[in-house]
């Protein structure tokens, strides 16, 4: 296997005379960096840093990679620095509570203006490699590409809101967690509320998924067969069926309270009524 730079030089990016700095972004005050880039918010994320460690200066280039399992890192973005300057109250325009937390410290922070260079995208999800050591998050020697998946064969994960899969898709995205570590990722840290639809008869099943399986474990099951287990869903054709995310709930939830949103969820959507729901009885309600 190559290493980054030489995978980098091979892609356009004229790593002989660019100054590179390797980033790898990992969980930020008990937020997921998962769900950093899929609330929208990474660039602010990384443009913002501490002053006292000027992070980004004395280089041109940063190569930037998500924290995985382990030391490993996944593959986000080639960054150009175009300069930097001091952290001003406009910044704090679209940055979520919880990156403002931060701020409660008073220490001074530096605002990075970063261009991503759009020609290294297709290497997102794709290249994988192995963190010398996860303290140090910043660095500028190169590392070994760990893993080079093949283009075509992931399905990128677009975020819980814009999750929406056919059987088939579902079924390539369990079988192969390797490729789809983004989909694990985000599914097994999240239980919540789901949605099945049935384009045959355009009628809806609303689920719920929590405790050790999560989405991940509940979605692999109807991987598996189609039906995951659900009476009324073994009659019916799962190549019809399309799967998505209405919303996700807090770990700390406890079952109780993740079926009364489910129930919620059942009355808002009508599929007790006229949907897929209508005929389970006490006992299967909130199993998923």
């Amino acid at each position: 296997m190559p290493t980054v730079k030489q995978l980098l030089t091979a892609c356009g990016l004229d790593t002989e005379h660019e100054q590179i700095k390797l980033v790898r972004h990992s969980d930020h005050d008990g937020r997921s960096i998962r769900q950093i880039v899929d609330d929208g918010v990474f660039d602010i994320y990384q443009a913002e840093q501490d002053q006292r460690r000027e992070p980004f200066h004395k280089c041109d280039i940063i190569v930037s990679f998500i924290g995985i399992s382990g030391n490993q890192a996944e593959f986000h973005g080639v960054y150009r620095v175009i300069g930097s300057r001091e952290f001003q109250k406009q910044d704090f325009v679209g940055v979520p509570d919880f990156m403002l937390l931060a701020h409660q410290d008073n220490r001074p922070r530096i605002w990075y203006d970063l261009v991503e260079l759009p020609e290294f995208s297709n290497l997102r999800g794709r290249l994988i490699v192995q963190w010398r050591s996860t303290r140090g998050w910043v660095q500028t020697k190169d590392l070994d590409v760990y893993e080079l998946l093949p283009p075509g064969n992931v399905i990128p994960f677009p975020g819980y809101q814009d999750a929406v899969l056919t059987w088939d898709e579902l079924k390539a995205v369990i079988a192969n967690p390797r490729a789809h570590r983004d989909w694990k990722t985000a599914l097994s840290a999240s239980s919540g509320i789901y949605r099945i639809v049935d384009h045959d008869s355009g009628k809806i099943y609303i689920g719920s998924a929590y405790g050790s399986k999560n989405l991940w474990g509940r979605w692999s099951d109807y991987a598996k067969t189609g039906h995951g287990g659900n009476k009324l869903l073994k009659d019916l054709d799962p190549n019809q069926f399309q799967w998505s995310i209405i919303r996700t709930l807090s770990g700390s939830m406890s079952s109780k309270e993740v079926i009364h949103v489910e129930r919620t969820e059942m009355r808002k959507h009508g599929s007790e009524a006229i949907g897929l729901n209508f005929a389970m009885n006490k006992s299967a309600r909130g199993t998923g």
